[in-house]
């Protein structure tokens, strides 16, 4: 609510500490929605080491948007050593669950061959995947292909 404004008076500085409330309890939005807020300094201090923190919490039980952050941090080396195998392992594990976005970045790597063996049939399927999903890189991509 305090996130959003909604029936309350906006402020992030209140959202982030329900966050922190809820991610201490192992809640796995909670920890996700913490770590957004440390990446973007909303409420906190920007900190892509406490968001990589907090994503990873969130990833580790299964939160789809927490692994395909975690993803990007890795792939563009914020809060943590740019890390191409891993950058690839957290999008796999997000693509595994459907999201498009996670399936685009999956099939560039493979297509690039960053983190993985290049494989031209793997990035089209991935690639593929999240076109079908309506991911407009992906389809833009595959344009150009």
């Amino acid at each position: 609510m305090y996130s959003d404004g909604r029936g309350v008076a906006k402020s992030d500085v209140e959202a982030t500490q329900w966050w922190r409330k809820g991610a201490d309890q192992g809640d796995m939005e909670a920890q996700y929605n913490l770590g957004l807020f440390y990446r973007k300094g909303r409420g906190v201090p920007q900190s892509n080491a406490e968001a990589l923190r907090w994503y990873r919490k969130a990833a580790d039980q299964g939160h789809v948007l927490g692994q395909a952050n975690l993803g990007y941090l890795y792939d563009g080396g914020c809060g943590v050593a740019k890390n191409d195998k891993e950058a690839v392992w957290w999008w796999r594990k997000a693509a595994e669950q459907g999201d498009a976005s996670a399936q685009c970045r999956l099939g560039l790597m493979y297509m690039q061959g960053q983190g993985v063996t290049k494989s031209t049939e793997e990035a089209m399927r991935w690639l593929r995947m999240a076109a079908e999903k309506g991911d407009a890189n992906a389809k833009n991509i595959l344009m150009l292909l």
